[in-house]
């Protein structure tokens, strides 16, 4: 993953900026919900999907295909966000975040096709893309800050994902990724 230079800093101020729009500090918990609303996003799970079959509303929703979580799609001037019903809220919160992502970077808006055993294949996929939309996610679910007041407080990793509506997987990722745990170990040596 290399990105542009100064990219992960204007992902960590972009989610401290949309926070002081909504009244937050900059480590409260951040709802992809609440920020599709603010940006005019229409999310919808697969189930809420008007006018497909059954049997195609079930390949859409099968938890089981890792092919596709959520995707966009342009209605016009707005977008619409559309993601598989998950069981964990966390996870919910985690794939309709990244694609607020994509939305708020500007991405290009990949193509899909449906293959015979209804696997969801984007035809244009841009990994660069990909990778910026789970950075700047990231961020906006669990900034440093968070992540520092998470670790100050002594949170449990189980409370610090229900407090910040996250899958345990992005709650590790985030930690990994920003070496907010090396750093605190480090002031305390």
């Amino acid at each position: 993953m290399a990105f542009r230079r100064g990219f992960k800093s204007q992902c960590e101020r972009r989610s401290v900026e949309f926070r002081k729009q909504f009244g937050l500090s900059d480590h409260d918990a951040l709802s992809a919900d609440r920020l599709a609303e603010e940006l005019r996003v229409t999310v919808w799970s697969t189930d809420e999907v008007d006018g497909i079959s059954e049997s195609a509303r079930s390949v859409l929703s099968d938890e089981t295909d890792q092919s596709w979580s959520a995707l966009t799609m342009r209605l016009g001037a707005a977008h619409l966000v559309v993601h598989k019903p998950v069981s964990s809220k966390g996870r919910r919160n985690n794939v309709v975040m990244h694609e607020l992502a994509h939305i708020i970077l500007g991405h290009e808006l990949a193509s899909a096709c449906i293959l015979e055993d209804g696997s969801l294949v984007p035809g244009n996929f841009d990994q660069d893309q990909e990778d910026e939309a789970d950075w700047l996610a990231g961020a906006l679910l669990l900034p440093r800050p968070a992540l520092l007041s998470i670790r100050r407080r002594r949170l449990s990793d189980r409370d610090a994902c229900k407090e910040h509506l996250v899958s345990p997987d992005m709650l590790k990722w985030r930690f990994r990724m920003t070496g907010v745990d090396y750093q605190l170990l480090r002031r305390h040596t």
